[in-house]
Formats: structure tokens, sequence, C-alpha cells
């Protein structure tokens, strides 16, 4: 349950806005916490339930959106937007709180992730691509590749596909793409040695 002394409620007929100054807060009500919080949004039986904008505000008095989505109970569930405070940002559906079902992923680090997720880890089917460009496309398991993928060393050109095991390769195979001597790192073969051939 929210304690009313630390709402400051300013109805807004132009808004939509419509609050319940009783135990439980119904509908759609604005709720600015003593910690400088800001929630607008869908209320049920004094939680937030329904639609709704989470931000903090900043030191020079502008707003920053933290969540933007659907909430239950309280928590985030279902289709959100999450802005985290390193930079970081996600898209996709939430379950209880955590990133949980299809969603992409823009890490601080320049790293980026859209695929299946459960319980805030990669589990399923996902793109992983990392901050230097190299990617890996195929199964998660609790945040770790895990069965079947492939992954791209685009440093060196190179395509390795096989299985993974709770983030570790066991087999796979490794084959040149076709743009390998444009990478930075080609992969380096021998060259044969040329021997004239003398006729009899």
């Amino acid at each position: 349950m929210v304690d009313d002394s630390s709402f400051d409620f300013q109805p807004s007929i132009k808004g939509g806005f419509h609050i319940y100054l009783a135990l439980f807060h119904f509908g759609k009500g604005a709720h600015h916490s003593r910690t400088n919080k800001l929630y607008e949004g869908d209320w049920k039986n004094d939680s937030r339930h329904g639609y709704g904008i989470l931000s903090t505000k900043r030191s020079d008095g502008i707003y920053s959106t933290n969540y933007a989505g659907e909430w239950r109970n309280g928590r985030r569930h279902g289709i959100g937007v999450c802005h985290y405070n390193n930079g970081g940002y996600y898209e996709g559906r939430w379950e209880n709180k955590e990133r949980s079902g299809h969603g992409r992923m823009w890490f601080s680090d320049g790293a980026f992730y859209e695929g299946e997720w459960l319980n805030d880890k990669f589990h399923g089917i996902g793109l992983f691509v990392q901050e230097n460009g190299n990617r890996y496309e195929g199964e998660w398991k609790n945040g770790l590749k895990h069965g079947h993928g492939k992954f791209f060393h685009l440093d060196s050109g190179q395509l390795q596909e096989g299985l993974w095991y709770n983030g570790v390769s066991v087999t796979s195979v490794m084959v040149d793409m076709y743009y390998r001597q444009a990478t930075l790192q080609p992969t380096k073969y021998p060259i044969p040695k040329v021997e004239k051939l003398v006729k009899h």
C-alpha cells in the first residue's frame, strides 16, 4: 500500500487525471514521492496497474523517463520501455518486473541483443552483437550460449558454427566468409612453394 503522506496530487481536467483521495486509489493519477520519483498513469487498489510512466527529477529540475509501459500490481509487467542510469535501453516484454519474453536491449558499451529473455537473462533464440561487431546468432540458456549457434568473427572474417554448452563451444566448424581479405585481421594461410618444373 502507498503511504498517503507521500502523495502530491495535482488534479488536471485537461490531462484527464481523476484523483481519489481515499485509502485505495483507482483510475488515473499522479504520484510524486519524497525520492523525486514521479508516476503518472493508471492505478488499481493503490498500486500502479495498467499503463504508466515513471520518471526521476534531475538536479536541473527536468524529469527523465525511467520506464514507460504496462504495470501489474505495482510491478513492470507487459510491454514497456526502460532507460537505465548507465545509458542502456530496453524495449520489450516484462513479467513480474523482469525482462521476460521477446525484447531488444542496447547496452551502454555499444553491444546489442534482440531475442528471447527469461528472468532478466538471455534465454531462447537470440542475436547478440558485441561492441567490436562480432556477433552470435543462436540458442541461449540463463544468459549463456547454449545449444546450436553461429558466431561471426568479423575481425578475422570467419564463421564459427556448432554447439555450445554453458557458454563454451564444444564442437564447431570454422569457415571463411566471402569478405575475409577485407577484414582487419584476415586469416593467414601459407602460400604454397612454387617449384619450376624441369622437362627431361
